[in-house]
């Protein structure tokens, strides 16, 4: 048999072997806690449990967009990060007022967002906080 020959490259091998799965164990750990930071990031310049709230519990309302324009960021290496300056006018007959935003916008979905146009959107009357009520893709 080969390991009565070469017996002494037993434990060589199995050091390696040991080495080279405890390696790729940890490499897996530290991509999948690297993965979940990104996800967390994301969700935070989202602003996505905000939105969240304001979608769940404000009061519909239509903007015009004033400005728009791109802020050199991406979010999930999908979306644009667009600035927009908004004119809200809330329905029930409560003021209107202007207002800045930085949305997460699908590149297909840019032309919604231009000047101009009007978009639907929930408002914190409270707050002022607002949320684009419309689907991201």
């Amino acid at each position: 048999m080969w390991f009565t020959e070469y017996w002494y490259l037993i434990v060589p091998i199995a050091v390696v072997a040991l080495l080279s799965f405890v390696l790729t164990t940890l490499a897996k750990r530290y991509v999948l806690r690297v993965m979940h930071l990104q996800r967390v990031v994301n969700r935070h310049v989202m602003g996505a449990d905000r939105a969240e709230r304001v979608l769940r519990t404000g009061q519909p309302a239509v903007a015009m967009v004033l400005e728009s324009y791109d802020t050199g960021m991406r979010v999930e290496r999908i979306y644009i990060l667009v600035r927009l300056k908004l004119q809200v006018r809330p329905e029930g007959g409560l003021p209107a007022y202007e207002t800045e935003l930085d949305a997460p916008i699908s590149p297909v979905k840019l032309a919604d967002f231009a000047p101009g146009r009007s978009v639907k959107l929930r408002f914190d009357p409270v707050s002022r906080e607002i949320a684009i009520d419309q689907p991201m893709r």
